[in-house]
């Protein structure tokens, strides 16, 4: 992402639970970010689709009442990333993060 779209790194760190390593890239023109996993078993596949939130327990107590979405992680801090998240599943099973960084 780096050396071939331009993007910048702005962090790379050990990784958590089955996550060998993650790195965070930024695309310098809009400022989009995008987290990227190293894991033991890669399948290839997109394990999830991220959406920045000005308020993670807000919005997850706001959509965890939507029909068609399930819970699938109740919001939690991850201080090592300064970061708190959330996690919902749609109908078809598919993980929606809920992201804030602090």
């Amino acid at each position: 992402f780096c050396d071939r779209m331009g993007m910048k790194q702005i962090s790379r760190k050990s990784g958590f639970a089955e996550n060998k390593e993650v790195a965070f890239v930024e695309e310098s023109k809009t400022g989009h970010r995008m987290e990227l996993f190293s894991r033991d078993n890669e399948s290839g596949k997109l394990d999830h689709i991220a959406y920045l939130v000005d308020d993670v327990d807000k919005t997850f107590n706001e959509l965890r009442k939507k029909d068609g979405l399930e819970v699938d992680t109740e919001p939690f801090t991850l201080d090592q990333y300064n970061v708190r998240i959330a996690f919902l599943k749609d109908g078809n099973g598919f993980r929606i993060q809920l992201v804030k960084y602090l």
